[in-house]
C-alpha cells in the first residue's frame, strides 16, 4: 500500500480536532501542535498571536519520516497544510459558530474576530490552493456531527468519492456586514 500523507486544516474552531480524535481509533494522526512541541521545533513565543513561531520547512521534513509508514497519516492543526503533503483537507464552519466556540474557549474578542474573518475570507483554503498540493478539498462542517465529518475525511481520501467537496462551494460572503 502507498502511504498517503494528509493535512487537516481549518481556521481554529471548525472541528479538526474533535474529528481528528474519531479518525485516530482507525489511523494514524499526527497532532501538529503537539509534534512540533515534542520535537523541539517551537521557535519564538508571538505575544500578538499568542503561540510560538514554528519553522513550518523542518517541521515538513521533520514528518518526511511518516512516508515509511503504511496507509494512511493525518496531520491536524492549521498549520498542516504547509507540511509537503498528498492531500489536504480544509474544514470549514460558519462564522458564528466559530465565534461561539472560541469565546467558549476563552478567546479574548479581538482574536475571536480574526479568526472569523480569516474563515469568512478563506484564508487557510487560500493558502492551501497556493501550496502546490494538487488534492486539495473543502468540508462544510456546520452541520455535521464530528462522527460525520471523519466519515466524509475517509470518503474523500479513501474511497475518492469528493465531487461534493471540491475548492470554492462554502462561501460566507453573505454575512460580510455583521463581521466588518
Amino acid at each position: 500500500m502507498i502511504m498517503t500523507l494528509v493535512a487537516i486544516t481549518g481556521t481554529p474552531g471548525v472541528g479538526k480536532s474533535t474529528a481528528s480524535k474519531i479518525l485516530a481509533e482507525r489511523h494514524k494522526v499526527i497532532d501538529i501542535h503537539s509534534y512540533a512541541k515534542e520535537h523541539g521545533l517551537f521557535e519564538d513565543f508571538d505575544k500578538n498571536a499568542g503561540s510560538y513561531d514554528v519553522d513550518v520547512d523542518k517541521l515538513s521534513d521533520s514528518l518526511q519520516s511518516q512516508r515509511a509508514v503504511n496507509g494512511f497519516v493525518f496531520m491536524d492543526g492549521h498549520l498542516s497544510h504547509f507540511v509537503d503533503c498528498d492531500s489536504i483537507i480544509v474544514l470549514r464552519c460558519d462564522p458564528a459558530v466559530i465565534s461561539q466556540r472560541l469565546k467558549e474557549r476563552g478567546y479574548d474578542d479581538a482574536k475571536v474576530l480574526e479568526n472569523v474573518q480569516a474563515e469568512m475570507l478563506d484564508v487557510i483554503l487560500c493558502e492551501s490552493m497556493d501550496s502546490g498540493v494538487g488534492d486539495v478539498h473543502e468540508i462544510d462542517c456546520t452541520d455535521m456531527t464530528p462522527a460525520e465529518v471523519a466519515d466524509k475525511i475517509e470518503d474523500i481520501i479513501i474511497r475518492r468519492n469528493a465531487d461534493d467537496c471540491l475548492p470554492g462551494k462554502v462561501n460566507w460572503s453573505s454575512e460580510m456586514d455583521r463581521w466588518f
